[in-house]
């Protein structure tokens, strides 16, 4: 039996309470047609609640982290060669993608911090998530509910940025380049455009927390605020004693107290989200890394002797004069 019909049978064999399982074999299923790339999305599923199970029991959900290892021991049977697959043993997936779902878990504050782990499992399904009143014209995009966005969500091209706040590429394009995309193609109604944080690091899973704690038409200027302030909080290339308390300090520019900083940072909620549009862009787009953009549907590659915005304003121009618009 092939390992698509065995997982499609798992699926249908699963009770319809154990959402959470059901999720994980969906996006397992989804990920591709073929048995490799099943198994390969698998893999990184499991690998992603292992990250979970951990979160869990750093925050002393004991019971929790409890069940979630035997989720993981049962999804790992369905997996072919599932003695190679077990902890301890490495597989193909995890060499391809450990520097992503591996890196070390950071904590600040006391407080595990798992954004970095991408301890997701629940995939992203449009008919619970999608706010249709916003969907863009192509449907080779999903927007979702809590999605921020800029531009008319008519507009005939969609562009999604996955960034990470820790990235200096990230904070020089939105610096310097950003300003003049949204001028010629947001502002003009021709792109609508989808920010999404991608975590690299732990402090990634921070501040995005705390810009989700923020009234909506504040997560823009505080994202640029601290792609800005990078020397202020970012622990690579800046001697940061204390990165929890570098970003603390700049939310109180945003009118947020230590304590409801924290708050933020740490809600479960709020980090279970962040991670779930990771493991979403994982598995729909195989990202890993920043920036990273998506137009309609496409990933988009840079040649190192262009600026990301004449690539980005070439492949627009293109699809524009393809579609006669």
């Amino acid at each position: 039996m092939s390992l698509k019909d065995r997982l499609s049978e798992a699926l249908a064999a699963t009770p319809p309470e154990n959402s959470r399982r059901a999720d994980t074999l969906r996006a397992a299923l989804n990920a591709g047609s073929s048995d490799a790339d099943i198994a390969d999305a698998l893999s990184r599923l499991i690998e992603a609640r292992e990250q979970r199970a951990i979160s869990l029991e750093h925050t002393g959900h004991s019971d929790q982290a409890a069940e979630e290892r035997k989720e993981i021991a049962s999804l790992r049977e369905l997996l072919p060669n599932a003695a190679a697959a077990a902890p301890g043993r490495s597989t193909a997936s995890s060499k391809r993608s450990g520097s992503l779902l591996t890196r070390k878990q950071m904590i600040m504050g006391g407080v595990a911090l798992a954004a970095v782990a991408v301890a997701a499992f629940l995939y992203l399904r449009p008919s619970d998530e999608a706010d249709l009143s916003a969907a863009p014209a192509n449907d080779k995009v999903t927007v979702y509910k809590d999605d921020h966005i800029m531009g008319n969500p008519k507009a005939p091209i969609t562009v999604v940025e996955y960034a990470a706040p820790i990235c200096p590429i990230c904070a020089r394009f939105t610096a310097e380049e950003f300003p003049a995309f949204k001028r010629e193609f947001i502002d003009t109604g021709r792109v609508f455009y989808i920010f999404r944080v991608f975590p690299l690091q732990a402090p990634d899973g921070a501040v995005e927390g705390i810009a989700r704690c923020l009234p909506k038409e504040r997560y823009f200027p505080y994202i640029e605020m601290m792609f800005r302030e990078q020397p202020q909080w970012d622990p690579d290339g800046h001697q940061i004693p204390d990165v929890e308390g570098a970003i603390v300090k700049l939310a109180a520019r945003e009118g947020l107290s230590p304590e409801k900083a924290k708050q933020c940072m740490a809600d479960p909620a709020n980090q279970d989200r962040i991670n779930q549009i990771a493991q979403d862009a994982q598995i729909r787009y195989q990202i890993d890394g920043t920036p990273t953009f998506v137009m309609n549907g496409q990933v988009v590659n840079f040649p190192p002797s262009q600026t990301r915005l004449d690539v980005l304003r070439l492949r627009i121009n293109s699809l524009s004069s393809r579609s006669g618009q």
